[in-house]
């Protein structure tokens, strides 16, 4: 593997299976990456860089994807229970606007990357920076149901904002590419 300059991109590009590695290994559960097909992996993870990928579509288009399993109902619950709904509503067309016509903040497009990724259930969620556009209020409300899917999921959170991190688990630091120390959380 090249020499890791930016560790955390390189931590999520290894668990995507984008870089392969060259000592040790990774294990999800039981299972060495290895074995796990790149498919298979990549449609059990839910994914959200700090500059989210949006296309030019709608807002409900870029939340569901073509999942029919998505129904509007499933986004005005999340949207109401993260406390974004003055986001929608300020805007003339509401989910149906077209994302290359609004004027969305980059903390607004945050927001709708992680609302997809909620809505896609995955087993393992990455976030990377997923509030650094955000104001602290509606961190708290992505806080609360980070904790929630942490119940039945794993969930890696990349952050130089503490508070985005405070409830868990375990918090690796990274330095210069390289682990530096690992802590316990104590809560």
């Amino acid at each position: 593997m090249e020499e890791l300059e930016h560790g955390k991109t390189t931590i999520v590009n290894t668990l995507m299976k984008l870089y392969d590695i060259e000592e040790g290994k990774i294990l999800i559960g039981e299972n060495d990456i290895h074995e796990i097909s790149t498919k298979s992996l990549r449609n059990n993870i839910s994914y959200i860089s700090q500059k989210p990928y949006i296309f030019t579509d709608t807002i409900r288009n870029n939340i569901k994807l073509g999942d029919s399993k998505i129904t509007d109902k499933k986004i005005e619950n999340l949207i109401q229970e993260m406390n974004v709904k003055n986001i929608f509503e300020k805007l003339k067309n509401g989910l149906d606007t077209e994302i290359r016509l609004s004027k969305l903040s980059d903390g607004e497009l945050q927001v709708i990357a992680f609302i997809r990724a909620i809505l896609h259930e995955s087993s393992i969620y990455i976030f990377d920076e997923p509030t650094s556009s955000m104001d602290l209020k509606t961190e708290k409300y992505l806080q609360d149901i980070i904790d929630k899917i942490n119940e039945t999921s794993t969930v890696i959170i990349i952050a130089h904002r503490k508070s985005t991190i405070v409830n868990s688990d375990e918090i690796i630091y990274v330095k210069d590419g390289r682990i530096e120390m690992v802590k316990k959380h104590e809560k």
